[in-house]
């Protein structure tokens, strides 16, 4: 047993003996290491071809035109003669109706004509197509905006009235009370080449208010006021009891009767109106009395058939049942799914939604139709997205011209085509790389030798201008011709190695009269430099680019 026991031991000491003693061997004695980058170049031959891009999306099939079948009088249902999804021919019947109820809505309806009509044959008679404008008061006329010819609500519209008028004969202005002015004081008021009396009314806060005549002076004429033979200065004269006379009379105007300045007394004329057209009031009930003859003329022909029709070829969506209540005007009684566009609306992400627009055309694959691919058209972008997870979506609705394969509800995937070009130079995203000065290719240099010294700059760098892209291709529009080979470069893991001469244990450790084994010269296994796959592909319509790639290494040490 301490045999055993001191084997293990033994062992254990020449365990950690020899770690530590093969660290400080390696620090003292120059074990060498190196790390090699392995990079591998691609070789791509510039050529022509086809790119496009596009947004895809999935989608359910429906239909974007319906109708309804809906009345503007009440009706009752018997029997519902088709189900929703069946197809339907125009004229053709779709529901049963209770023609005794019918009846009682007929009788409804020509009680309610004849009142109409009552009401009409009043209005007529007591219609006249001329009218004269009078006075409703007393008044002077200091502003009038109407002359023959002209159609008075034009007037009304224009300018709010038909004339200004002055109530009380009187006019005032105010000036600067002078001294000695008081309640009741006359004064002399000049007002153009007339000078007429003129008298205080009141006076408040330094202002005395002067009234005098309105025979004379406009509203916002300009007046002198004469004091004790002393001018108080010119100030702007106002009607002291204005109103605007209107008029609801529609016609032409034949005659006016008036002019600025005119004492107008109460039914005095003011103008003569022609060619007055019928009142609002009858032009109403004759809509009234059109809609009943039409509705009493639809309600005898339906009780006459009892059955609604389809009023257009289609697909019913939808349809009421048979109840003995009621179905009251305006409800929509049936509704059918019509015309052969069918649509799809699927959502877009809010990256690729700025490339989407109406007109744009469109591949829809149905989940159901294997093999063929429908067209369509963008018909509609909803410019409100729904925000999910934290992605904004937003609808777009197309229009697909299809045939009688296509059910609604159907999936499919759609494509659209945002953009397509064709015979242009092409060159792969991964051959590109950015500096400041814009995207530049490493183009392969016939008269050089892509090396581990030259790995930095593997070829001729290239500067290019590109237009449409999508995840593998870029369109080069400046910079590269056809032919040109351009290097792909994509550097590898780095991979080391060591190595170190070995020592001798012995030296190290004696027990027991019996020595430590040596560990001999050893070294670590080298990493071998591997190659990338060589060779590419083009893409739809270009020639095929590519060729060898060439293995190269770049070494530096520790």
């Amino acid at each position: 047993m301490k045999k055993l026991f001191k084997t293990l031991l033994v062992l254990v000491i020449l365990g950690v003996v020899g770690y530590f003693g093969y660290q400080y061997y390696a620090e003292n004695h120059g074990v060498a290491s190196q790390i090699v980058d392995e990079v591998q170049y691609t070789q791509y031959t510039i050529a022509t071809g086809n790119l496009s891009k596009t947004v895809t999306g999935t989608g359910t099939l429906s239909i974007s035109q319906t109708e309804e079948l809906s009345l503007d009088y009440a009706v009752t249902i018997d029997e519902t003669l088709v189900e929703a999804g069946e197809v339907v021919a125009q004229g053709q019947a779709l529901l049963s109706i209770d023609t005794d109820a019918l009846q009682t809505t007929i009788d409804t309806l020509q009680t309610e004509l004849d009142t109409c009509e009552t009401s009409m044959a009043s209005l007529a008679s007591s219609f006249s197509s001329t009218a004269t404008l009078k006075m409703p008061q007393y008044g002077r006329i200091k502003e009038l905006y109407i002359s023959q010819g002209q159609y008075i609500q034009d007037v009304m519209d224009e300018v709010g009235s038909i004339a200004l008028l002055s109530l009380d004969n009187l006019m005032y202005t105010e000036v600067d009370a002078a001294e000695g002015m008081a309640i009741s004081t006359e004064v002399k008021v000049k007002i153009g080449r007339n000078t007429i009396d003129g008298v205080v009314r009141s006076i408040e806060g330094g202002k005395a208010n002067i009234t005098f005549s309105d025979g004379y002076s406009s509203e916002g004429g300009e007046v002198e006021v004469v004091y004790k033979s002393e001018s108080l200065g010119t100030s702007i004269a106002h009607i002291s009891m204005p109103y605007y006379l209107t008029t609801t009379e529609k016609g032409y105007i034949d005659a006016v009767y008036a002019e600025v300045n005119d004492r107008k007394w109460e039914n005095n004329r003011v103008a003569y109106l022609i060619n007055i057209p019928v009142s609002q009031e009858y032009t109403t009930l004759q809509s009234t009395r059109e809609k009943f003859t039409t509705q009493i003329k639809a309600l005898n022909a339906l009780k006459s058939e009892g059955v609604l029709n389809a009023p257009a070829a289609g697909i019913v969506a939808s349809i009421v049942s048979a109840s003995q209540s009621e179905q009251t005007a305006y409800t929509a009684l049936a509704t059918l799914y019509v015309g052969d566009d069918k649509n799809m609306v699927v959502s877009v992400d809010e990256l690729d939604i700025i490339n989407v627009a109406v007109g744009q055309n469109v591949d829809i694959a149905m989940d159901a139709i294997t093999d063929k691919t429908y067209s369509a058209s963008v018909s509609k972008v909803s410019q409100i997205g729904t925000a999910t997870s934290g992605v904004t979506v937003y609808n777009v609705t197309l229009t697909i011209a299809g045939d009688d394969q296509l059910k609604l509800g159907m999936n499919g995937t759609a494509t659209i085509n945002i953009e397509e070009v064709t015979d242009v130079l092409l060159v792969p995203i991964t051959a590109m790389n950015t500096s400041r000065n814009g995207s530049y290719v490493w183009v392969l240099d016939p008269t050089a030798e892509v090396s581990t010294e030259t790995a930095a700059e593997p070829g001729i760098q290239t500067f290019i201008e590109t237009g449409l892209s999508d995840e593998n291709y870029a369109e080069v529009t400046s910079g590269l011709n056809a032919g040109d080979i351009v290097l792909i470069t994509r550097e590898a893991s780095s991979t080391s190695t060591s190595s170190e001469s070995g020592f001798d244990m012995s030296m190290m450790m004696n027990m027991d009269g019996g020595s430590m084994p040596s560990m001999g010269s050893g070294s670590m296994p080298s990493m071998g430099s591997g190659s990338m796959p060589s060779g590419g592909t083009a893409p739809s319509g270009g020639g095929t680019g590519g060729g060898t790639g060439g293995g190269g290494g770049r070494q530096g040490g520790n």
